[in-house]
């Protein structure tokens, strides 16, 4: 009999030792098992609100804030290192703040400027960097080779581009745009480009202003139905002075030689730029 209630005390202590552990904050996500698990199952592209590191953050599709927060905060894909306290940086393409919100909690005095034109996701950028509004600038903006307007296509989530309708809603709006290069005319620590397609055209006008860039973070995307030009952006980032390290972003295409058409990007590369020593 007493064998049998230790068996039972053993049993009832590690499945709660199971339940409370769900509620443990991942040391690097600052999110619990439980929490993620929640987030899993919710709607897709409809707006929530997370606790992430003790703070309300806010999320316009569950999928994609999950997605993000295991790339930027898990993988840390953005770490970088600097001799200044307060690095200068720019992010192209801040979504819904996370980047953001990493550049912070890695270099707090870091001073920030972030675009991001689609109008539902800079709302949320906005109150996910309102606490930081003394060292951060967001721009409802798309960068871009000059001051025009621009036709968007809204995903709702992470892939809202003016180059390509990825979710083939037909879901158009204008926004604008602006001349990037008046941006890049001091001394940058870190340049992050992820702009859905329109690295395309921007990396080549902006390509005499690169050298006031440290390192840079740019996202490509081989765009269905035109040529590839990955190639020349590889020896337009040579020429500049930059060394580049390359990781695949995301799987557009599983058999090439089968005739196998992508849906999306024909490639979605990272690729890591950062200068000689």
């Amino acid at each position: 009999m007493i064998n049998l209630l230790k068996k039972v005390y053993r049993l009832n202590k590690r499945a709660f030792n199971e339940y409370k552990s769900k509620d443990l904050l991942h040391p690097k996500t600052g999110i619990s098992e439980r929490e993620r698990k929640r987030l899993q199952n919710y709607p897709p592209f409809t707006e929530g609100k997370v606790n992430l590191f003790g703070k309300p953050i806010y999320f316009t599709d569950a999928a994609g804030f999950l997605h993000s927060l295991d790339e930027i905060f898990a993988d840390e894909i953005y770490k970088f290192t600097t001799d200044r306290d307060d690095p200068y940086i720019i992010d192209c393409g801040a979504n819904m703040g996370l980047s953001i919100l990493y550049f912070k909690k890695l270099h707090p005095k870091s001073k920030i400027i972030g675009f991001e034109p689609d109008e539902n996701t800079f709302d949320v950028l906005q109150k996910n960097t309102l606490e930081y509004s003394d060292s951060v600038k967001i721009h409802k903006e798309a960068v871009w080779t000059e001051n025009t307007e621009l036709t968007f296509f809204s995903e709702g989530s992470l892939a809202g581009s003016t180059v390509v309708d990825f979710s083939n809603k037909n879901d158009t709006k204008k926004v604008r745009a602006i001349d990037f290069k008046k941006y890049l005319d001091q001394k940058i620590d870190f340049l992050k480009i992820d702009i859905e397609g329109a690295e395309n055209q921007l990396i080549f006008d902006i390509k005499d202003h690169l050298v006031n860039v440290n390192k840079l973070f740019l996202e490509y995307h081989g765009i269905i139905g035109e040529t590839q030009n990955l190639g020349n952006i590889l020896n337009l980032l040579t020429d500049e002075g930059f060394e580049y390290y390359i990781r695949l972003a995301g799987e557009t295409i599983n058999y090439p030689f089968c005739d196998e058409k992508p849906v999306s990007f024909n490639q979605q590369l990272n690729i890591l730029c950062y200068r000689k020593k």
